[in-house]
């Protein structure tokens, strides 16, 4: 059984991710992130979006590459935000404005250096001075249990890396990059938290191509 072609599938994408404690962590950073009404956000790889109903009220755009995940997500949470079934790119910058937040849930650990490295000063091209980013990512960790270590090597995402190595990236295109382990007892996977602001893009001219 190819298990990346059957998490393409919506629900049992869901129901994996509260297996593996995934909806867990995004609540977390749900609360971290501390979203307030009226605000605008966007999610990059915002997949079936299952989280949006747990935001205030808000002015929200999502984005990710896949049909299913963005069909479900506008059959549910049209009524919420919008939402599109393409790449972030800076064309969608341009149109798009500024951010008080961007979220990007389990997309990092998806790309490898280079394409990380342009999306992060990209998201920052288009964070409000004021604005926070949070990234949730499945990570190697140094002490990690056996278990938790197989779930991250055969993660769908190819570029599963240590916490040292995101930050080692984000700080490329960010003044201000913070850092917590997810964990609980519960849960048989280990994520890592940033949130990063003070974005060092501001003002300068970048080549997305």
């Amino acid at each position: 059984m190819d298990i990346r072609g059957v998490l393409r599938s919506p629900l049992i994408y869901m129901a994996f991710q509260r297996l593996v404690g995934g909806i867990y962590a995004r609540d977390i950073c749900l609360r971290i992130v501390d979203l307030q009404p009226g605000e605008r956000v966007l999610d990059i790889g915002c997949g079936p979006a299952y989280y949006l109903k747990k935001m205030p009220s808000l002015e929200y755009v999502g984005f990710d590459t896949d049909r299913r995940y963005i069909e479900y997500a506008r059959s549910r949470f049209s009524s919420n935000g919008k939402f599109f079934c393409k790449e972030f790119s800076e064309e969608q910058a341009q149109d798009l404005g500024r951010f008080d937040c961007v979220m990007l849930m389990g997309l990092l650990h998806h790309l490898d250096d280079t394409a990380c490295s342009r999306l992060l000063a990209l998201v920052g091209s288009v964070l409000k001075p004021s604005g926070r980013v949070i990234a949730l990512d499945t990570i190697v960790h140094h002490g990690q249990d056996p278990f938790s270590r197989y779930l991250a090597i055969h993660d769908r995402g190819q570029y599963v890396r240590k916490p040292t190595e995101f930050v080692r990236l984000a700080e490329l295109s960010f003044e201000s990059v913070t850092g917590n382990l997810l964990k609980a007892w519960w849960v048989p996977s280990i994520y890592w938290c940033m949130v990063l602001q003070q974005p060092l893009t501001v003002n300068r001219a970048y080549d997305y191509h």
